[in-house]
This record gives structure tokens, C-alpha cells and sequence, in this order.
């Protein structure tokens, strides 16, 4: 169980590994024309497209599409910036850092996170730290990745609790298995931030919810699709194109959850342990980050020297594809 939650959810994490981009994905798209050449992970997050690609949304609406599978989030960034990808799914952190080292891309579309129910994260405390509440996180060691999303939602969770961001002792722990292990053996960490599915297959073993965001009323944790600005200059019809289907895909799985049940699954390599409670994803079609959400954002990376300067609106959000 433990092997198959690393595989599907090192795109999460910060681990590096030298691998490039992966085998052609399962798109059986012409050599003629132009290509929209995607990059996906084995989470939730990307779903949509699986089964845009599945059910022949691509071929119907007229735009050809290949999906290329990255077991890492660092994979796939390297070779979106290499030039190898048109349209990746990441989070705004990496945005901003990869604009900073000259990888310009505009956010078409959220791909999770629109509400604070789609997507969850936890702060997991170990089973005997003594931690029940969020105040309870002061003078505790926390494990994060820094400079990365979890490193972001952590200030952001300590903000909204109204907790002093220098009363927590950050331990960076990138590796995400190492991180849960660690957790549930109550040894050199008191609590961690995890993503679903390993935060609940930590819970499941001992560990205590001490945050779920997705019980907030405010919404932090957000991935998005990304485009790469030549992509948008030249192929602009072709991504207005492949934009309907995603958020038709969206809205098929939001209607007929148990008809894309078992893909779910099988794509999050969701172990058996976990498949009763598996929560079926559900997705906003249509929507981007507000500009509240992506000043939040820049601010943090120019706060924390990430970035030289802060990026505009326009510089980070292209709404022309959800209208």
C-alpha cells in the first residue's frame, strides 16, 4: 500500500529524480497539424483529462491531444521548461518560480481547488503528541517541503487560526512517505501537512486530523493548468478547443461519479485499503483564481525572497478560455 501511495503521489512532493519525459500518452493523435502535447500526474488533480482523452471529448471538439504521464511533479516542470510540454497541471508556486527563471505560462483554468472542498489537505498530528487543536501546533515541529504549496498552506492555516507563524519549528521533510512514516512513529516530527489520499491512509493508522481545510471558510489550496505563452500565441484555437472538452470531462464526472469511479481509482493508484473511502473528486468548469487568490500567492513568494518582484493579474491569469 505504501509503495503504490509513493508512486501516485510524488508529483505532491519535492523528491528529485532524473528521469525525462515519459512515453506517448494514450491519445492516438495524427502527425498532421498542430499537437497539444500535455503533461500529467497519478492524482485526482488530473482526472478531467483522462477522461476527455477516454471518452474522445479531444477528437470530438476537433483538437489533437497527447498525454504524457510524469511520476514527479520536478520531472514534469523540467520538461515543461525545456519546451517539451504545451499545458501542464501544477500549482501557482511553481508558477511564479518557474516565470522567475524564464518559463512565462498563463493559468487557463483551475484544475482543483475552485471551493475549499475540492482537494484536501491535512495537518496530521503523531498519535501520542498530545496535539488536539490547532493552538496546540505552537513550539511543535511540523513537517513541510519547504518553498513548495504545503510550505504556502501552512503559514495560511497558522494565519487563519490567528497563531504566531514563528511559534512552529518547520522541519523540512520532502520526501512525503518518509514524512508519513515518520509521523506515525511519533520520532523527530509532531505533526505533518499531507494530501489525500496518504493524509487519510495516516489517519486510518493513528494519526489525528488537527486541520482539514476542506472545513475552512476560506480556500487556499488551489492547482491550476497551466500554458505556456507560445502555446497561447500560437495555438490558441487549439487550446480554446482542448479547454471545452476538459470542462466537459469536468462536468461529466460531477454528474456520473460512479460511472468514473474505478478510473479514479486506478489513475490515483488508490491502494484497496482505501478504496471504500475513497471520496470521488468534483470539479468547477469555467473558473480561474481570483486575483485576491493570486496576489496571496505572489506575496508569499516575494515575502519569502522567492521572487523579485510581484506579478500582476494579467501576468499569471488568461480568462479568455473559460468564456
Amino acid at each position: 500500500m505504501l509503495t503504490l501511495l509513493a508512486v501516485s503521489l510524488t508529483g505532491c512532493g519535492q523528491a528529485d529524480s532524473g528521469s525525462e519525459a515519459s512515453e506517448a500518452g494514450s491519445t492516438a493523435a495524427s502527425q498532421e497539424g498542430q499537437v497539444l502535447r500535455v503533461g500529467v500526474l497519478s492524482i485526482d488533480d488530473v482526472l478531467p483529462f483522462i477522461v476527455a482523452d477516454r471518452d474522445g471529448l479531444f477528437k470530438e471538439k476537433g483538437v489533437q491531444v497527447e498525454l504524457y504521464p510524469f511520476k514527479s511533479s520536478i520531472d514534469q516542470s523540467k520538461a515543461f521548461e525545456a519546451g517539451q510540454l504545451d499545458v501542464v497541471m501544477n500549482d501557482m508556486i511553481v508558477q511564479g518560480l518557474m516565470k522567475k527563471s524564464g518559463t512565462d505560462t498563463r493559468i487557463i483554468s483551475y484544475a482543483f481547488g475552485a471551493t475549499p472542498q475540492e482537494g484536501r489537505f491535512l495537518i496530521c498530528a503523531a498519535p501520542n503528541s498530545g496535539i488536539e487543536k490547532p493552538e496546540d501546533l505552537k513550539g511543535k515541529r511540523v513537517a513541510i517541503s519547504n518553498n513548495t504549496m504545503m510550505d504556502f498552506l501552512l503559514d495560511q492555516y497558522l494565519d487563519y487560526y490567528k497563531i504566531d507563524r514563528s511559534s512552529v519549528e518547520r522541519v523540512n521533510m520532502p520526501d512525503l512517505m518518509l514524512r508519513m512514516e515518520t509521523l506515525l512513529a511519533g520520532k523527530d516530527i509532531d505533526a505533518a501537512i499531507l494530501p489525500d489520499p496518504l493524509a487519510s491512509a495516516a489517519v486510518q493508522q493513528g494519526a489525528k486530523v488537527v486541520i482539514d481545510d476542506t472545513t475552512l471558510t476560506e480556500n487556499f489550496s488551489q492547482s491550476v493548468v497551466l500554458a505556456s505563452t507560445e502555446a497561447i500565441e500560437t495555438q490558441k484555437e487549439a487550446l480554446k478547443k482542448f479547454t471545452a472538452a476538459y470542462f466537459e470531462a469536468m462536468q461529466r464526472i460531477n454528474d456520473n461519479p460512479d460511472q468514473y469511479r474505478a478510473l479514479a481509482l486506478e489513475n490515483a493508484h488508490v491502494p484497496d485499503t482505501l478504496k471504500d473511502s475513497y471520496r470521488m473528486p468534483t470539479y468547477t468548469p469555467k473558473a480561474v483564481p481570483s486575483e485576491e487568490e493570486v496576489g496571496r500567492v505572489s506575496r508569499w513568494l516575494l515575502d519569502r525572497q522567492l521572487i523579485d518582484k510581484s506579478y500582476k493579474y494579467e501576468e499569471m491569469v488568461d480568462q479568455a478560455f473559460i468564456k
